[in-house]
């Protein structure tokens, strides 16, 4: 049996060289695409634009874009707003395997793609600068022991990462201020819970007024304090009008709190899994408004909270969400925000999310 599984995998990878297709995740159609048509076997292109698996859970109407493939009409939620975000669509092709040619790669603002192979040990964080597109060439790559670091930046796609033990000078995997149109999806992120919640900081954190951005298909795992929007209660002339926000289809879980922590801004939470949530899962605070639809929560502390840290309420409207056994921890104090929003979007059925997200969540 086990020679038959290699001698198909061989053959597999030796099609998809003759017939000279693109590899999985790779370009393989679109409507400006000059290069080859062929996608990998086993890979479908339902957008005519980036493969992925055909056998996938996905939402049926997203690209998952890697190469020079284009993903700002791929991407759902406040990232696809105020231009839409494509990352480096259009620029040089990079792989890099160590801090020094990751470093030298993410210079400038021109567009460009990098392609992570492996995981790369980091010193120290690295900053990424505008029309940039980050991607795991396969489900083994990302970085660990810093992080990155996106500030008055733009257009960014970070996506098929795994990110762990992120020390660098923020304590952050992720660390974005005054940053537009970024999506990061399709990504791991753990630390550990053997230290104490300060030990490190944050995972994916959005401050001074960053706006229009997406987290989708997330694994967010072994952490303390998960996602931080907006830093502080006293930012709200920086803060107010910004920081718009989606969370969709992400796994969150053995996390301790702020699954997102939401100051000031504008968020969208669906179809997410909230699994082992130690303090609170959903925080919405200082002014802020969410729109919370379609979510599930399994043994997940206060599923969502409006008066939970801060000196004032902010307010949720939620539906069709599945709380399990803990939506008497609920605290809902307002519920005047956010009824609708500005893109279009389709949520499962609720039933369905759980298997969904725990399938398809994380790096491919």
């Amino acid at each position: 049996m086990k020679s038959f599984i290699i001698l198909t995998s061989l053959f597999n990878i030796a099609s998809v060289f003759a017939a000279n297709c693109a590899s999985p995740f790779g370009q393989c159609g679109g409507s400006t695409w000059n290069g080859v048509t062929c996608c990998s076997s086993g890979y479908a292109s339902p957008t005519n634009n980036a493969s992925i698996p055909q056998n996938n859970n996905y939402a049926p109407n997203v690209q998952y874009a890697t190469s020079n493939a284009s993903a700002s009409s791929g991407v759902i939620g406040y990232a696809s707003m105020n231009g839409g975000t494509n990352g480096g669509n259009g620029g040089q092709t990079i792989t890099v395997s160590n801090q020094s040619q990751l470093e030298t790669a993410l210079k400038g603002n021109n567009a460009k793609i990098i392609k992570v192979n492996g995981i790369i040990k980091l010193n120290a964080d690295v900053t990424v600068n505008s029309n940039t597109s980050l991607i795991g060439a396969n489900k083994n790559s990302g970085i660990t022991g810093a992080g990155l670091k996106i500030k008055n930046a733009k257009n960014i796609i970070i996506q098929n990462l795994k990110f762990s033990y992120c020390l660098g000078s923020n304590k952050d995997c992720i660390n974005a201020q005054k940053s537009t149109n970024i999506w990061v999806d399709h990504c791991e992120f753990f630390n550990d819970r053997n230290h104490g919640k300060d030990y490190y900081d944050g995972l994916i954190d959005f401050t001074h007024a960053s706006d229009y951005i997406t987290i989708s298909w997330n694994y967010v795992h072994d952490h303390y304090k998960a996602s931080l929007i907006g830093h502080s209660d006293s930012n709200a002339s920086e803060d107010t009008g910004k920081l718009h926000i989606t969370y969709h289809h992400n796994y969150f879980k053995n996390v301790g709190s702020r699954l997102p922590s939401l100051r000031f801004g504008t968020g969208h939470v669906f179809n997410n899994v909230y699994e082992n949530i130690e303090a609170s899962s959903v925080n919405i605070r200082m002014g802020a408004k969410a729109l919370v639809e379609g979510n599930v929560f399994r043994n997940a502390n206060k599923p969502i909270s409006t008066n939970l840290d801060s000196k004032q309420e902010g307010s949720v409207i939620q539906r069709n969400n599945d709380f399990g056994s803990t939506a008497n921890s609920n605290s809902i104090t307002r519920t005047d925000g956010l009824t609708s929003v500005p893109y279009q979007y389709s949520t499962e059925n609720v039933n369905n999310v759980y298997n969904s997200v725990v399938k398809s969540a994380g790096p491919q």
